[in-house]
């Protein structure tokens, strides 16, 4: 069957003593990608406050699965190693605060078409995708304007991953699968 995204980020996982673990399929990039990024969300962010994101947690999420055992995540693994297509490329060049979940976040003013078919193929039933990564949580109300201008950071992603989402706040990446140029 399809993958279903989370209905939200507050599911959890199935009644009883099922262990399971908080799941999502990501964009993750490489050390230049993500010292690029903060340098160029650096004026803005240091000067909104909130809780920063660290740098080793940078990501672009594709799809939120939530608590998933280990059945679904067998699941997720085998949608994820049918999967075929081109490295994806994203160029972010907009800092954007978003009010209801108060996070800074890195996106572009121009449709990211290649980060959106992949998250279609991973979760084909996903209902929105708003390509963007957080830089900080916890910002608080901020009057217009809400969005800035960034320099341009390109990510060329070879790879998309499975990660999890620890009580630690840290990310591990649980498993990963690359992205064949034609």
């Amino acid at each position: 069957g399809a993958l279903r995204p989370a209905a939200d980020h507050g599911t959890r996982g199935p009644p009883g003593n099922v262990t399971t673990r908080r799941l999502f399929f990501a964009l993750w990039p490489g050390e230049e990608e993500r010292d690029a990024t903060l340098a160029a969300s650096r004026p803005v962010r240091e000067g909104l406050g909130g809780r920063v994101v660290p740098r080793a947690n940078l990501h672009l999420t594709l799809c939120f699965l939530g608590e998933a055992a280990a059945d679904a995540e067998r699941e997720y693994r085998r949608t994820a190693d049918g999967i075929r297509r081109d490295p994806v490329t994203i160029q972010l060049d907009t800092l954007e605060w978003w009010e209801g979940p108060r996070v800074l976040c890195a996106t572009s003013a121009a449709a990211m078409p290649d980060a959106l078919d992949l998250a279609r193929k991973i979760c084909p039933d996903i209902k929105s995708f708003r390509a963007h990564v957080t830089l900080a949580r916890e910002v608080g109300a901020l009057a217009p304007p809400t969005a800035w201008p960034m320099s341009p950071v390109t990510w060329r992603c070879d790879r998309f991953v499975l990660v999890e989402s620890r009580r630690d706040a840290l990310y591990s990446v649980a498993g990963e699968w690359t992205l064949y140029s034609a």
